[in-house]
């Protein structure tokens, strides 16, 4: 693929520049978000922030499809990771029928972790105990990561948020997180190879079953489990590649969302369509290859 190269003006704009105000009143109290990961985060903030492009030296500054890259280290060694993204648009689109079209999502890799840290620390608080992060101003979107063994997932990851983002004015914590972690790996496929799979299957024989009401319940990132995105990755499997009822729940309620037209709780919108979805999602997961 042939990258579009833009030139950027570098002009200095930190006198100009106000640090982020977080507010929880962004989305409707159905849907509010808050910092969800330890090793990923998605941070709104309601006013016109820009983040100053000058601070770190910017090796590489490259235009690719929707996502305008700054990186403070070559990136032709890093052809694969780079690929993996710039595909992800497309896999998004095809997935969901969501647009990824926009603002321009800002990404900006450091060369490691303590340059990333430094460069986050200056705007959201608690940033920099993530090892990468997405943020949301009015008018922007950026994401932030640092090269490390396991960098092109979370680039997938914080990525797929910011094309939520662009496409939806809104989206339950738990379906923004499954969708992340699903569209996180290189090829989502309807086999279910996944790390996920293995720890699911093993809390279903301790006697777990999913519920979309548990998820809904998570409205603060510290209420949040490693079993609650492992959960969430298995919802939206299910929705993507389990009966076509499901299939078309999903499909709706993104549709509903796009329109500006709250749908409520998705476990109310699918109890209607499929009221054992609970059950089918074991059997789904069961299913799956190893």
């Amino acid at each position: 693929m042939r990258y579009s190269i833009e030139a950027i003006d570098l002009t200095r704009v930190r006198n100009t520049i106000r640090p982020p105000v977080f507010r929880r009143d962004l989305m409707p109290n159905t849907f509010r978000f808050a910092t969800p990961l330890i090793a990923t985060a998605i941070v709104l903030v309601s006013t016109s922030v820009v983040i100053a492009t000058d601070s770190p030296t910017w090796h590489t500054i490259r235009r690719c499809g929707p996502f305008l890259i700054h990186s403070e280290f070559p990136l032709e060694s890093h052809s694969g990771a780079l690929r993996s993204l710039i595909k992800l648009p497309s896999q998004f689109h095809k997935t969901l029928d969501l647009p990824t079209t926009g603002q321009p999502i800002h990404l900006h890799l450091f060369s490691n972790r303590r340059r990333y840290r430094e460069h986050v620390r200056t705007w959201v608080r608690d940033g920099t105990k993530r090892r990468a992060l997405f943020l949301k101003t009015r008018d922007r979107a950026y994401v932030f990561a640092y090269h490390h063994d396991n960098w092109s997932e979370d680039l997938r990851h914080e990525c797929t948020h910011a094309l939520i983002h662009n496409a939806l004015p809104f989206l339950p914590l738990w379906l923004d997180e499954g969708l992340a972690e699903y569209f996180e790996q290189p090829i989502p496929a309807p086999s279910g190879v996944h790390p996920h799979l293995g720890r699911l299957r093993w809390s279903m024989r301790l006697g777990w079953s999913p519920s979309l009401r548990r998820l809904e319940s998570r409205r603060r990132f510290q209420s949040v489990s490693s079993r609650d995105y492992r959960e969430s990755w298995a919802w939206v499997h299910f929705l993507l590649h389990g009966p076509p009822p499901a299939r078309q729940a999903l499909a709706d309620y993104l549709t509903a969302i796009k329109n500006n037209k709250p749908p409520g709780h998705f476990s109310q919108f699918l109890e209607t369509r499929l009221p054992s979805a609970a059950s089918m999602v074991k059997t789904h997961l069961a299913g799956l290859s190893r």
